[in-house]
């Protein structure tokens, strides 16, 4: 099996490769920190399971954009997302994006084997922990689980779009309209007309309202 790791963070490829290369079926055929660097090497290499972060720095490509995009142009590869995001919200996003599972980097390392072998198979993985809290869990009961709670339930609003919470996530970490278009490659209006219905969902009108609602949702 052929295995590509795409993380930011060099000592997370190293244990990545390290843990993975103890399994005599497995092959690590590349180990990427830019989202750019990966997309041109797939084009020349056999990848069958890609283990992917879903955040990366603030001016690669990442989360679901970045999925839809590997599933569009090699749609042979499987992708499992192996991220310290653990959050309900996140792992929809990125399995509607067209991930075959979501690994919590909390979740216990034994498991990242297993979870590769089940997309590598088609099957969808999902760690155990997030598992319950995405499936079982009411909405309610979800959320006060959750770290950072304002941002998790702003990002979760039912009206917005796969894009719009990307936007939305990337305003919420402080980027700006400028910095989100060369993140995901689409142009300034694209990115300020997306901002801006995400605003109108979440019926705020200014980034600082934005702000000011997310910190309301935090008190207790």
């Amino acid at each position: 099996m052929h295995i590509a790791v795409l993380d930011d963070h060099s000592l997370i490829q190293m244990a990545l490769q390290l843990r993975l290369s103890r399994e005599s079926d497995f092959r690590v055929v590349g180990a990427f920190s830019r989202s750019r660097d990966l997309i041109a090497a797939l084009a020349n290499l056999r990848v069958d399971v890609l283990v992917l972060d879903y955040a990366l720095g603030a001016t690669e490509l990442d989360g679901a954009h970045l999925i839809g995009l590997i599933k569009r142009r090699f749609p042979a590869t499987r992708i499992l997302v192996a991220s310290s995001t653990e959050t309900p919200s996140v792992v929809r996003l990125a399995l509607a994006a067209g991930a075959g599972g979501f690994f919590g980097k909390s979740e216990d390392a034994e498991l990242l084997v297993e979870a590769i072998r089940r997309v590598a198979h088609d099957s969808v993985y999902v760690s155990p922990g997030l598992a319950y809290r995405v499936e079982s869990l009411p909405m309610e009961a979800r959320r006060r689980n959750e770290l950072a709670v304002g941002e998790r339930q702003l990002l979760e609003e039912p009206a917005l779009s796969p894009k719009e919470r990307e936007v939305l996530r990337c305003c919420l970490d402080g980027m700006s309209v400028s910095e989100i278009s060369r993140k995901f490659m689409r142009s300034m209006k694209t990115i300020s007309g997306q901002k801006q219905s995400a605003f109108r969902k979440l019926g705020v009108r200014s980034d600082a309202e934005l702000f000011k609602l997310q910190h309301s949702l935090n008190e207790p």
